[in-house]
């Protein structure tokens, strides 16, 4: 027999929060509470399998409204924003709402979401059942005790990989954010609350758009496909030049969303040394130094970068010139690198020395002053001249693993290689001609390599990723210690 000190905390465990308490224990009123929780969940249940049963109409998709999430009363069904939640509440006395992304319940009076194992359980396909278990007696409230005291309330999050459905032309978006998805760094930041999705204040807020991807990729019980509707929608309205149905450049979208999720920080500054997680996730530092060739003058110059474009032309003009490269050898990315941070001759009309005061032949070095937690590397495979634009094909070899302190500006070879090295995470494939084509992505899920074709997700082998025709390849630092001089 529980103690009355048990059975309080027992019925403190049993609610999500003390308001809840309240309403979950008045007898007929905690019915209708129920019965309204069930019919707002099953509303906001997805529309079928067909991401154009998603897609709003023309006028509606012009609409800021449609990018956050709305707040359905549980006592009225009336929907809000999160900025007329308190004036319904205080015209009405309603305090509990639920969220239209997650569908979880937000209570008002705490101004907070809220855990409820019981509501949890009125989610199964058959509610009646749940309310009959709801109802029974405890038998042994000792042993109900424990194991509520001891239970996290955080809902259970799944592991898996999840398609994205292609909502026309949109392979370019699906590609990199199932980079971002797939990412360690990223997955333990937006799974830890990093973006307060509840609280952001944002229009069209990419981040919000993000943190929703993350959630559903993670918490949700369903393995098909879902759609990211918000986040394109986000971009349409952010980028004039990413808009509309056609096929666009993954690399562009790339520097897109990284931009904007860097904006959508509470703690990004536009400042060089930004202190928020995205500029430190993403952005690293490029020093370009120039020696004049009959001074020695040395011109030093810093500049942020978010990705290394590397020209793999200049591998195949090697080749041709009879560089020591055979000619059926494989471009490699090590190879790309190296021509990358190779020092450069400028004749005098490109260079005027300050010291010498005249046009002068020099030097021009390209080195990493600072590394990125998240890398991403450019193959350059479209080259554009006055007469003609094409598309570059060809194999290039990349490696599971990179060492980027050779191309750094740190001369100590004492230090520790380690912090230096990164691992691949996702290999991005263009297939097509310059102007369409398709995207794929090969992602790292644990051990395991996976193929994502939009919606169709295969699992796939090391070797198949290595031979990919890689555009776009993204690596993790090991460790998280900064690299850097």
């Amino acid at each position: 027999m529980a103690s009355i000190n048990s059975v309080s905390l027992l019925s403190e465990a049993a609610f999500g929060c003390g308001h809840l308490a309240t309403v979950m224990k008045g007898g007929q009123a905690a019915g209708q509470f129920k019965d309204s929780f069930i019919k707002a969940n099953r509303a906001l249940a997805p529309l079928g399998d067909s991401p154009a049963a998603l897609l709003p109409s023309k006028s509606r998709f012009q609409s800021s409204a449609l990018l956050r999430p709305r707040y359905i009363c549980l006592s009225c069904s009336e929907s809000c924003l999160s900025n007329e939640r308190r004036a319904h509440t205080e015209k009405t006395g309603h305090q509990f709402y639920m969220d239209s992304r997650a569908r979880n319940v937000y209570c008002q009076g705490c101004d907070d979401l809220v855990y409820d194992h019981e509501l949890e359980r009125l989610r199964s396909p058959a509610p009646e059942v749940s309310l009959k278990v709801s109802k029974r007696k405890i038998e042994n409230s000792a042993d109900e005790l424990f194991v509520r005291s001891n239970a996290s309330k955080r809902p259970c999050a799944r592991q898996g990989v999840r398609g994205l459905w292609n909502l026309g032309q949109s392979c370019f978006m699906n590609v990199i954010l199932q980079a971002l998805l797939h990412d360690p760094i990223l997955h333990a930041h937006f799974l830890g609350n990093g973006h307060q999705t509840q609280e952001c204040t944002i229009t069209d807020c990419v981040g919000c758009s993000v943190a929703e991807a993350f959630t559903e990729f993670n918490t949700t019980e369903k393995p098909e496909s879902f759609v990211i509707l918000n986040l394109l929608a986000a971009t349409w309205r952010g980028s004039d030049a990413l808009a509309g149905y056609r096929q666009q450049d993954a690399h562009e979208f790339y520097q897109f969303l990284v931009d904007k999720l860097h904006s959508s920080d509470d703690d990004h500054v536009d400042d060089y040394e930004c202190p928020c997680f995205f500029h430190k996730t993403f952005h690293g530092k490029l020093r370009s130094t120039v020696t004049c060739d009959k001074c020695a003058n040395v011109t030093k110059t810093e500049d942020p970068m978010v990705d290394l474009s590397l020209d793999v032309q200049v591998q195949a003009k090697k080749r041709a010139m009879g560089s020591g490269i055979g000619p059926s050898s494989t471009a490699t990315l090590k190879g790309c690198l190296d021509s990358f941070t190779s020092p450069e001759h400028l004749m005098a009309d490109a260079y005027n020395c300050d010291q010498c005061g005249t046009p002068q032949k020099a030097t021009k070095q390209l080195r990493i002053k600072k590394l990125p937690a998240i890398l991403c590397l450019q193959l350059k495979r479209y080259e554009h001249t006055f007469a003609v634009s094409e598309k570059v094909e060809g194999r290039i070899d990349f490696p599971l693993s990179l060492n980027m302190l050779p191309y750094t500006t740190n001369p100590d070879v004492r230090v520790d290689r380690s912090k230096y090295v990164y691992d691949l995470s996702t290999a991005v494939v263009h297939k097509g001609k310059l102007d369409a084509g398709h995207y794929y992505a090969y992602c790292r899920q644990g051990d395991q390599w996976v193929l994502f074709n939009d919606d169709r997700v295969t699992v796939a082998s090391e070797a198949e990723v290595l031979n990919a025709d890689a555009y776009l390849l993204f690596y993790s630092l090991r460790t998280l210690a900064t690299a850097g001089s």
